[in-house]
């Protein structure tokens, strides 16, 4: 969405022109709004916070407009500009109504957020409304800072040299794309073990895309999980850089003995394991199932 120019008013004379305002406390502590009229084009969007504007959302937004039923667009007063927190789908919405013009909206003007409090507000005010998908709403922690868990997941990832790739996946090497199964392997493992998981798939597939999908790091979680004081992780990564990691997500596709999608792809990781290099050491079946 377009950034447009910095506003010069000043908050002061813009609180004496409606005198609705509000004082929050909590998280909002300090934190004053009040109703106002704005310009689209006054407005500054496209926060890393945010998720990105779709289309087709806009277009069925367009098609069943109903100024009655719009509720009013969520703006911080910020750095001496209207940032938009909620509403990019309205703005979009009462342009293209408009011919493509800017229109003036009524909106909720916040004084005193930082930009943590806005990433913050973004993910509840989304999360109440229930728009955000799981990577869009992880994003927005990640801005906000709030969530300890979250900020320690992506710095153990990019310590291993990944990039987490929430919002805009290009498919490069080294790129995750998933967040569920990531956010699981760090749940199942703990901080140490996810980071050990994440130094071995590292050193063992290079960053290939495929050894970075969601299936294969479920698989990956539940085997560490289940051999991390028997594994050997200098033999692991010999053994399976001679496996493919497409290779290993088509046999746990075909394995249908088991609804257990990690199941299906630890086991086979087991068995490169155990067949790729005649003698040495070989791991028991450990696996519940």
């Amino acid at each position: 969405m377009k950034r447009h120019k910095k506003t010069p008013s000043a908050p002061e004379r813009q609180k004496q022109e409606n005198p609705r305002q509000t004082t929050f406390g909590g998280m909002m502590d300090g934190v004053q709004w009040e109703e106002k009229i704005l310009s689209t084009a006054d407005l500054y969007s496209g926060q890393p916070y945010q998720r990105p504007v779709l289309d087709r959302v806009v277009d069925r937004l367009v098609r069943h407009w109903d100024p009655c039923l719009l509720t009013p667009l969520v703006v911080s007063y910020r750095d001496g500009r209207y940032n938009l927190v909620d509403g990019q789908h309205r703005v979009c919405g009462g342009r293209k109504k408009n011919s493509g013009k800017d229109v003036d909206m009524l909106c909720h003007v916040y004084y005193g957020l930082t930009y943590e409090q806005e990433a913050e507000l973004y993910y509840k005010l989304d999360q109440a409304k229930g728009h955000l998908r799981l990577s869009s709403a992880t994003k927005a922690l990640l801005e906000s800072g709030s969530n300890a868990e979250i900020v320690d997941v992506k710095r153990r990832i990019e310590d291993a040299g990944f990039v987490w790739a929430l919002d805009k996946p290009t498919g490069e090497p080294f790129e995750i794309m998933s967040t569920r199964a990531v956010i699981s392997a760090y749940h199942l493992l703990g901080g140490a073990g996810f980071s050990r998981m994440l130094e071995l798939i590292a050193q063992t597939w290079r960053g290939a895309p495929g050894s970075l999908k969601a299936s294969m790091l479920s698989g990956m979680a539940l085997f560490l999980k289940t051999y991390e004081a028997e594994l050997d992780d200098a033999a692991f990564i010999k053994r399976l850089s001679l496996a493919d990691a497409d290779e290993i997500i088509r046999r746990g596709k075909m394995d249908f003995s088991t609804n257990k999608a990690a199941l299906r792809f630890a086991r086979v990781i087991w068995d490169k394991y155990n067949s790729q290099q005649r003698g040495g050491r070989k791991l028991p079946y450990r696996f519940k199932g």
